[in-house]
């Protein structure tokens, strides 16, 4: 997913290189609510799909978000 690689390393200000499932808000100082919400746009934008309020709330970590553009995207 590259170019969703591209989205998070461009809101978040992350290096794609490091871009992992794994990373949190913890791990990423640019994640403010702000930054996610934009991010999470983005994603809508560039992907064709919609989150829910309880997707938006409830993802945890890069891949949570992941798992959400794939499943929607299919």
């Amino acid at each position: 997913m590259e170019k969703f690689n591209a989205i998070a390393s461009k809101i978040l200000k992350i290096d794609p290189a490091v871009i992992r499932d794994d990373l949190t808000p913890q791990d990423i100082p640019d994640w403010d609510s702000m930054n996610y919400l934009m991010f999470i746009a983005e994603l809508e934008k560039e992907y064709g799909v919609s989150f829910t309020m309880d997707e938006v709330t409830n993802a945890k970590s890069i891949g949570d978000i992941r798992k959400i553009v794939d499943r929607q995207k299919k």
